[in-house]
């Protein structure tokens, strides 16, 4: 028997034990549920004994003990109901590569690796967990004498064999031995392979340097600075499966925040996890995690970020508000005010004055001075609630409230004739009546307390703003007439419950200063995708509110990571105690090496990209005399492609939302129910065939681009930057319309990595 058959045997032995595996569970999840019907019916037939003490308590513990047996059995059917998914990714492909290793004078052992482990009856281990340390032989071992660890242990084994499959739909398709981590041509033939409308999991594909930074657990701060097509979106999604489950005693799904840059993205990478058999981690864009925080304001963000991608500029006052320049005066102006006090509000009912803010004031200061801001206005607010109390007493006495009891007592009694009358009843109903009364009138008063909305924090942040000294505003080149104008903008904002994201981080961050604010999410670990576009001051937010929590961040090499003021160069700053380790992922995986032949050549030199050696077909220029023939060429090639590679992602990117629209309403009826127009983050992928704009396109791959109206709308360095974004979407095909008057651009380029076809 060649080895072949003997491996494609161990696959259906291994897709049986699946099977099985499956059946067995599903058995349980039958009986489990019957008996979770029984045991529901008998905790709502069950009833707490008031016979006696001795029997209230022990009914008590009894119904107590049904509600924990409960509570069990609903944490064992959602672990089966994992099990089962992970079961069925597996069946498809139940691992991907194998390896044999001897440790000592132990015997032979042979392991496969998959998304997930499998024991056989007798509990023998057949395939085992990628993020299970041993896996590691495989990602960075070499055959021979090496090495694995544990967080206790260091193990020395002999490394014999590191064989890798592609398996799909249960069959094996091609299997390889290699040395290496994985071989080249069977990446190769794995990159060849159609995208899809969701990111795949790469772990049969994890390279050295992805691995590293995958199962790094020494520093608690990782910056992931990559090129296109790199990988290190992979590689963060992959590093949150493998921390999921080295922390699986103790780690939640809650514990882990996923930030992206929009809806669409989240969207993308949505399966990753699932098709690890692991639970979705909810992505969330930065908008609605502080609209979280601040639900009383509806988040505005000024519509300006596609033309920020166009332009490469900044609003001055909003790269001041995203900065840390105003980050770090907030302790300084606390300490400042907390002699005095921060601004209050009068507590009034109705335009009628209970509590003057002097008076408040006047409370304050006599809290203990010792004391940090934030406590003292909380030991204010019990004061407030217990003259609230007395308030009430007050006007319990009142005649208004003895008349309104009056009623409610008598239209009591003539609604309800069943209700017993007697002199106690009565008195009983009358007090009753009347604290309900009361406390009506003073709840909204109560509930504000509660709320510390004594605190006028709204003005109190205009007036940490007008503090801004002049130095600071001449750094970022603004007038103070610039600066005057937006605290009026934003004195507008507040009337109409309204906070711009830049504003409302610093808004928060103050607000919590003035008095304790409370986060129902306990992040351990938080993850940035695209940090050229997570400010600083996102990240000081993110550090105030989850200090000990472990980071990792992402981003692209060329997208100015290195030249603006980002995280990057605010380190010692936010991390100033902290391990950090920072990678650099400079090989691109995404597009074959005439496309990133071509796209390189937009960059500067020290930012050029390595590449894999998959070849493909150079990049195609179509020249057209009109917009007509150019759509018309468009469209010919576009269905071309999707005829001859049906199963293809097929992108149309255009520089801006305006042009993508224009070219829309270029296509009949017809054409436009085959192509998907895409101009909002909150749209999804539901098409093969697209047309999006360049600035929604960041972090998306597609098997083939086409780079919509190249002209005279290309001109500068950060067009180049653009035209080098929509290149570098495509993986296999790259095709580039031009009218006859193509972009100065191209003389940066060397005629012989592109084609010219003329249009017809």
């Amino acid at each position: 028997m060649t080895t072949r058959e003997m491996e494609k045997n161990q696959l259906v032995k291994i897709i049986q034990l699946i099977d099985n595996e499956k059946e067995i569970i599903k058995i349980q999840q039958e009986k489990s549920i019957d008996s979770l019907q029984d045991q529901l019916k008998e905790v709502a037939e069950k009833k707490i004994n008031t016979g006696s003490e001795e029997s209230f308590y022990e009914s008590v513990v009894e119904y107590q003990q049904h509600e924990q047996d409960l509570l069990l059995r609903y944490q064992t059917a959602e672990a089966q109901k994992k099990r089962l998914k992970t079961l069925s990714v597996m069946e498809k492909s139940p691992y991907f590569a194998r390896i044999d290793f001897k440790e000592g004078i132990e015997p032979e052992e042979t392991l496969y690796l998959g998304i997930a482990s499998l024991r056989n009856k007798n509990e023998d281990t057949l395939v085992i967990d990628w993020r299970a340390p041993i896996a590691n032989l495989y990602y960075d071992g070499t055959l021979g004498p090496t090495f694995y660890s544990t967080d206790t242990d260091h193990f020395e084994v002999d490394l014999l064999l590191k064989r890798q499959f592609k398996i799909q739909d249960g069959e094996m398709i091609s299997m390889v031995d290699t040395a290496e981590n994985i071989n080249d041509d069977f990446l190769l033939e794995i990159l060849d392979e159609a995208s899809s409308g969701q990111m795949k999991n790469i772990v049969s594909t994890i390279q050295q340097a992805q691995n590293e930074i995958i199962r790094d657990t020494t520093n608690k701060v990782l910056l992931i600075e990559g090129i296109a097509g790199s990988g290190k979106t992979s590689a963060l999604l992959q590093r949150i499966a493998f921390l999921m489950y080295r922390n699986r005693k103790w780690l939640e799904d809650d514990h882990i925040l996923l930030f992206s840059p929009n809806h669409l993205f989240s969207d993308y990478i949505s399966q990753v996890l699932p098709s690890l058999g692991e639970s979705e981690v909810p992505t969330r864009t930065f908008k609605d995690f502080l609209h979280h925080l601040l639900p009383k304001y509806e988040i505005i963000s000024e519509e300006e970020e596609e033309s920020h991608f166009l332009s490469g500029k900044d609003n001055q006052v909003e790269k001041l508000l995203n900065s840390l320049q105003l980050v770090r005066r907030i302790d300084a102006y606390i300490e400042n005010i907390t002699a005095v006090g921060p601004l209050f509000r009068d507590l009034k009912i109705k335009g009628e004055l209970y509590i003057s803010r002097k008076q408040i004031r006047q409370w304050y200061n006599d809290t203990n001075p010792n004391l940090p801001l934030y406590q003292r206005s909380q030991l204010l607010q019990t004061k407030l609630l217990k003259k609230i109390g007395g308030l009430e007493r007050d006007e319990l006495r009142k005649p208004w409230v003895k008349e309104e009891t009056e009623d409610r007592i008598q239209e009591l009694f003539e609604n309800d004739p069943h209700q017993e009358y007697t002199e106690e009843n009565e008195r009983r109903l009358r007090k009753k009546i009347r604290m309900q009364i009361v406390r009506r009138k003073f709840r909204s008063m109560t509930n504000g307390v509660k709320n510390f909305q004594f605190i006028n924090n709204p003005k109190q942040y205009l007036h940490f703003l007008q503090q801004v000294p002049t130095s600071i505003l001449n750094k970022f080149n603004l007038s103070e007439a610039e600066w005057s104008n937006h605290l009026n903008e934003l004195k507008q904002q507040f009337r109409q419950r309204q906070l711009s994201q830049e504003d409302g981080i610093l808004f928060y961050l103050l607000s919590k200063s003035l008095f304790p604010m409370d986060v129902e999410q306990k992040a351990r670990f938080i993850f940035i995708d695209e940090m050229q576009d997570f400010p600083p001051s996102q990240v000081a937010l993110l550090r105030e509110l989850y200090p000990k929590a472990g980071i990792s961040l992402c981003g692209d090499l060329n997208q100015k990571v290195f030249g603006n003021e980002t995280i990057v160069d605010s380190l010692d700053y936010l991390f100033p105690d902290e391990s950090l380790a920072r990678y650099q992922l400079t090989t691109s995986y995404r597009s074959t090496k005439e496309i990133t032949d071509f796209a390189n050549q937009f960059l500067t030199q020290e930012d050029q990209v390595k590449t894999t050696a998959r070849n493909g077909k150079i990049p195609t220029l179509i020249q057209a005399a009109t917009t007509q023939t150019m759509v018309e060429e468009l469209l010919s090639h576009t269905m071309t492609t999707h005829q001859n590679h049906p199963h293809w992602r097929i992108a149309i990117i255009g520089k801006t939302v305006e042009e993508c629209e224009n070219l829309y309403a270029h296509f009949d009826e017809k054409t436009q129910h085959k192509i998907q127009l895409i101009t909002s983050e909150d749209d999804f992928m539901k098409r093969n065939i697209m047309i999006i704009p360049a600035y929604l396109a960041k972090g998306l791959e597609f098997d083939s681009v086409f780079a919509w109206n190249i002209g005279d709308n290309f001109v500068n360095h950060q067009d180049q930057l653009i035209l080098y974004t929509i290149a570098t979407r495509a993986m296999h095909e790259l095709t580039i319309l031009t009218p006859v008057t193509k972009s100065p651009l191209f003389s940066l380029t060397d005629p012989a990595t592109y084609q010219i076809t003329q249009s017809k």
